[in-house]
């Protein structure tokens, strides 16, 4: 996870943006995994704005919560209406193509793209493509671990959304939650 922090950081710094991610801090909290599952299914659905957050949810101090879940939904990223805060939640990374080398630190790195702004892609190969393009997280396998890369577009929307005059840092010590219990 720090990883996919770490790339986010540098390629924010490369286009010049002000914006970083903050550090991160594990917690023990446990959001509902069949509330993930709903919420993963209501993501796929486009009917998101019809769902709220998670049981416990709120109560999570933190601008971006990442929930670690050993159930099998798709990893999805959202914000809720009213507020600021926004949710991650990874499927388990136990089956495949999760376990193979360099899936999870993409899709980790994928979701982490969508909770400060960017959409889907239709390019293979590249960090952002997903649904309804016919890319999945097992095209991110490779016997060597690297992050696949953002589009020139995608960084000139990240420049748009945070310029190099941004100086909030969002996220603050956010959280990633273990939800396995």
């Amino acid at each position: 996870m720090n990883d996919a922090v770490d790339f986010w950081n540098k390629q924010l710094a490369e286009i010049g943006s002000g914006f970083r991610l903050g550090s991160i801090r594990f917690v023990s909290e446990i959001l509902p995994p069949s509330e993930l599952a709903t919420l993963s299914q209501a993501v796929l659905d486009r009917q998101r704005a019809l769902v709220g957050p998670p049981s416990g949810f709120m109560q999570i101090e933190g601008d971006l919560i990442i929930a670690l879940s050993d159930w099998a939904f798709v990893s999805f990223a959202m914000s809720f209406q009213k507020t600021d805060k926004r949710l991650i939640a990874l499927r388990s990374f136990q089956a495949a193509p999760f376990r193979f080398t360099n899936v999870a630190r993409n899709v980790i790195a994928h979701e982490l793209g969508h909770a400060i702004g960017l959409g889907h892609n239709n390019v293979p190969g590249k960090l952002m493509c997903g649904r309804p393009a016919p890319c999945r997280p097992d095209t991110f396998r490779s016997e060597t671990e690297r992050f696949f890369p953002l589009m020139e577009e995608e960084k000139q929307v990240l420049l748009e959304l945070y310029p190099p005059t941004w100086k909030d840092v969002l996220l603050p010590g956010s959280q990633a939650i273990d939800s396995l219990r």
